[in-house]
């Protein structure tokens, strides 16, 4: 037990590093990534996807994959639970601009100018995990939730081999991240003093290509644990694994075995990762001549609650969250993963679009607090 804990937890600190040192943490890449005027989220986790598919292909491509342990687990079609968990998901992520893994980064990683908002929001996310947890026999009952749930997959369905369509799929998404780089705008954030060799680089913000790179290769590992990185399961694992522990267990998490640890762990290591990743980093100019002074603003923090509450329900209804029904499962062309993430990305720009219309929305503003609050 304490062997798969161990490892799950290094894994989630890895990717709790990568969260924070490109920026995944920062409202204002988040929403600017929504309102496509900063794409750096976007860039990196296109890149993340193609760099975990063409890993997976040519692993199978050569016969590697089994013998490896990285043949890619496929998540199941749930029918119209993708669209009802992709709108609640998407909603929550548009007034957030977080989601399960960016929330426990960005608590690791002391960002934000809103006292206790964060903390809010991981209270949210396990509150959003009882009330799926209240809801899933409704919704298997009344067929929302899919009883006959297939892997079903795109390469599947077209009948073709999955080591030539991941090398396809891989390749297109690196073309894709390479193409929004050369149309889209991304904010630059100056670090304190020039970075020149290589530790101050470290130190500083990754770009998108290192940290994607970093995030798929992560993704592939966690499968050669025979894990999957997806941060709504592994809230569920340790949400039921706490249950248990104060005597409570939930029908929903079995009793805690090797994968309930490993899955539990990767959530618990993200904090600690991105709390390293702050430590260590180069602070911008901003933060140096005008830090960021934290505010107690009660809207906020209600905000965050009932964003993280609709985030984690809609994440473990419709099948995934921004890690589990998109980085790490559009490698493996899941049918349910795509109907997933594509609904919720849908949703939450339409969310950031109107709220910009409605000027509750000031990315210029948040920008600033971004810079100041975060290195």
């Amino acid at each position: 037990m304490l062997g798969p804990f161990l490892m799950g937890a290094l894994t989630g600190a890895g990717f709790g590093v990568v969260l924070y040192k490109v920026g995944a943490t920062r409202y204002s890449r988040v929403m600017g990534m929504l309102t496509l005027r900063d794409t750096k989220v976007m860039k990196f986790a296109f890149t993340a996807i193609g760099v975990a598919s063409l890993l997976y292909g040519l692993a199978a491509a050569l016969g590697l994959a089994e013998g490896w342990g990285v043949v890619p687990r496929v998540m199941p079609w749930l029918g119209a639970a993708h669209l009802v968990g992709g709108v609640l998901f998407g909603a929550g992520l548009g007034i957030s601009g977080l989601c399960p893994g960016t929330c426990v980064a960005k608590a690791g990683g002391q960002g934000g100018d809103r006292k206790f908002a964060t903390p809010a929001a991981m209270a949210g996310l396990v509150v959003g995990v009882l009330i799926y947890g209240a809801v899933k026999d409704w919704l298997l009952a009344s067929g929302i939730i899919a009883a006959n749930q297939k892997p079903l997959t795109l390469y599947g369905e077209l009948g073709l081999p999955y080591a030539a369509a991941a090398l396809g799929w891989g390749a297109l998404f690196v073309l894709v991240a390479l193409l929004v780089d050369r149309l889209t705008p991304e904010k630059a954030y100056e670090p304190a003093r020039p970075r020149r060799g290589l530790l101050d680089h470290l130190r500083g913000e990754w770009s998108w290509v290192a940290s994607g790179t970093v995030a798929g290769v992560l993704v592939v590992l966690a499968t050669a644990q025979n894990g999957y990185l997806g941060f709504s399961g592994a809230l569920l694992a340790a949400t039921g694994w706490a249950a248990q522990l104060v005597g409570h267990p939930l029908e929903l998490v079995p009793r805690i075995n090797q994968d309930i640890a490993w899955r539990a762990a990767l959530i618990v290591g993200v904090f600690p990762g991105a709390w390293l990743a702050h430590k260590i980093s180069l602070p911008s100019r901003a933060a140096v001549d005008a830090p960021v002074t934290k505010v107690l603003d009660p809207v906020a923090i209600g905000r965050s609650f009932g964003a993280a509450t609709m985030m984690a329900a809609g994440a473990l209804i419709g099948g995934g969250c921004t890690t589990g029904a998109f980085i790490a499962a559009w490698p493996t062309m899941s049918l349910g993963s795509l109907a997933m993430a594509g609904t919720f990305f849908l949703v939450s720009m339409a969310v950031a679009g109107s709220r910009r219309v409605a000027q509750t929305l000031d990315l210029d503003a948040a920008q600033a607090v971004g810079d100041r609050a975060y290195d």
